[in-house]
């Protein structure tokens, strides 16, 4: 996708203060409309405008500095989301990963994702679109993209509460669906299933449509995430008495459909270097793998400060967990505990060696992702600025090097760096296909060789074999410790490909909650193996603790027992105040006493 930067011009003009998510809440509707609007494409491209800025938000804009509620981590929500997973840990433990959330209690109405702002400018427009004489061609396109934004908002919606309203048009203060029960999930899903079919029949084919703007390979890209979320839930929820096998057959199909259109994954040739390149780039226009990306640009000052602060003082001070790093499989195919070519744990640089390549262009090994001498944080890549160091402190010592962008000149953008932000891409794709394959009971050798070794291939990693999956008892162990349940092993590593090929891309909490695997957020988080010799002002049992193995243990003084897990947590609960203005709504359970 090309130049999104020119729809944030564009929300300027007629619509005076519409960029602001709460204008549709604040002013009468009638002060963004007249008699003359709605009447060419023109007028319809204008308003979709403002929800190209809103739902496609890449790194964000600006300084980028806000949090997103109720996950509490950075607005640039794709390289910041596993923050609040096993995958990373940030130098203030999360109150969400804990169970301490308390957003419905601090938080006003509207709050902690209950928000309806958006959702109210996607119906004004469904209420509106055909006002005008508009040639139905033209209209049904911007159609398109208004129900496949209301499609994601409602997926977002649910993953969030489970149960929600479904408003199929903009309410007034006293309308009746303001104070009605929220709508079941089974029909919000179906609803949102419904509209997002609709939303690809409208939409144009790739490269039939108007530059920067979505085609019907991003409405099937929701698809296929939509189908598999939903459907896994279903059935490691079963609690909800729900089938979601349509939702992974729908999957399947829109998986299939785009693995026919000519996608593929990025490759060079250079297996050390090409994952960690794929993150680290100004444009995807010609990138094979990228479906949805988003462009910045500084003429226009329309950027982002991300690669400075996600490159030079690691702004959210976080680090990957050895919980992560130990996922990673040896170059011979064989997980840690079984592989004769695992070196050991005494050092980072020692069990990096002889490992998937995607670990050492995901986590930085010491000296690696330097920055330019001189430059503001250039201290922090040779090693990383543990506690007892100056600087942002990366908890764990495993300072993530994917989304490293080596652009000096891009740092000194500051609000205007253009660092390029891939949204949907294809790899995800392949890993839906086989993991909703798998769940409808059709998975084979050819669409392993399709999907999982696809993707291996661009690391050169050996190929998955149906006849001769490896074993894996410690992961065994820690999916009956904290899951009840182990998964047949084919699934372990359908499920460990997908950890690793979209770590730190914002896709761990939401796997975790699909596969009720929540409790994974309990097992002790640990960082790297501490060596005196490697950092000697560093003093143990001040500055770092250690466990009896000697890794770091970020966490050891705030949370002496562990983080806490509760099965509430899957849904977050509804502000109070929304449930003081409409009785009927009711909380989600075990939120009532908090």
């Amino acid at each position: 996708m090309k130049k999104l930067y020119i729809i944030l011009t564009l929300c300027t003009g007629f619509f005076v203060g519409s960029c602001n998510d709460d204008f549709m809440e604040r002013y009468p509707l009638d002060q963004i409309t007249d008699e003359n609007f709605w009447q060419t494409g023109e007028d319809l491209e204008l308003y979709c405008n403002d929800l190209y800025a809103q739902y496609i938000r890449g790194f964000s804009y600006g300084w980028g500095q806000n949090n997103v509620s109720p996950y509490g981590y950075n607005e640039a929500t794709i390289p910041y989301g596993d923050v609040i997973t096993d995958n990373a840990a940030p130098d203030s433990y999360s109150r969400v990963t804990n169970n301490e959330y308390n957003g419905h209690i601090t938080g006003g109405s509207g709050s902690g994702g209950w928000s309806w702002g958006n959702m109210r400018k996607l119906n004004y427009f469904l209420d509106n679109y055909q006002r005008g004489d508009v040639d139905p061609e033209v209209r049904n396109v911007y159609l398109g993209e208004v129900l496949f934004f209301k499609a994601w908002d409602y997926f977002e919606k649910v993953k969030l509460f489970g149960n929600v309203p479904w408003y199929n048009h903009v309410l007034e203060t006293d309308s009746e669906e303001l104070y009605a029960p929220r709508t079941p999930r089974a029909e919000v899903m179906d609803s949102v299933m419904k509209i997002l079919d609709d939303a690809i029949a409208y939409l144009p084919e790739k490269g039939a449509q108007k530059q920067g703007r979505i085609n019907k390979d991003v409405a099937l890209h929701l698809k296929s995430r939509i189908g598999l979320f939903e459907g896994t839930y279903r059935k490691y929820h079963n609690e909800l008495g729900l089938d979601g096998s349509a939702f992974l057959e729908a999957s399947v199909k829109a998986s299939e459909t785009l693995m026919a259109s000519g996608y593929s994954i990025y490759t060079t040739g250079n297996t050390d270097a090409d994952y960690n390149a794929l993150f680290a780039q100004y444009s995807y226009a010609d990138n094979p793998e990228i479906i949805l990306w988003k462009e910045y640009s500084a003429n226009e000052n329309l950027g982002v400060a991300f690669s400075r602060y996600y490159a030079q003082n690691l702004r959210h001070r976080h680090g990957a967990t050895r919980d992560l790093v130990d996922s990673y499989l040896c170059i011979d195919g064989q997980p840690i505990a079984n592989s004769p070519l695992f070196e050991g744990k005494d050092s980072i640089q020692q069990e990096m060696l002889h490992r998937d390549p995607r670990l050492r262009q995901t986590i930085c090994n010491f000296g690696e992702y330097a920055l330019a001498e001189g430059a503001m944080g250039a201290d922090n890549a040779p090693l990383p600025n543990i506690p007892g160091l100056s600087g942002n402190k990366c908890p764990t010592g495993y300072r993530v090097g994917k989304w490293f962008f080596n652009e000096p000149d891009d740092w000194g953008r500051l609000t205007n760096g253009m660092q390029a932000a891939p949204v949907f891409r294809y790899a995800e794709i392949l890993l839906n296909y086989a993991e909703a394959r798998y769940e409808l009971g059709q998975l084979s050798q050819g669409v392993i060789d399709q999907t999982i070794n696809v993707i291996r291939s661009r690391v050169n990693m050996p190929a998955l074999q149906l006849g001769n999956i490896p074993s894996d008892p410690v992961l065994d162990q820690d999916y009956a410790t904290y899951c009840d349940y182990i998964p047949e092993p084919v699934l372990r590593e359908i499920r460990r490909e997908r950890r690793i090929e979209l770590a730190f891309e914002n896709f761990r909490w939401d796997d975790l909650m699909r596969w009720k695997a929540g409790k994974f957020l309990e097992k002790p988080v640990e960082g790297i193996k501490f060596v005196q010799e490697q950092f000697p002002s560093v003093v143990v049992g001040t500055d770092v603790f250690l466990s009896s193995e000697g890794y770091i243990l970020p966490y050891f003084q705030v949370l002496p027992d562990g983080r806490t897990w509760d099965d509430r947590q899957y849904l977050f609960p509804i502000p109070i105040e929304d449930l003081v203005l409409n009785p009927e709504l009711k909380q989600n359970p075990d939120w009532e006493s908090n």
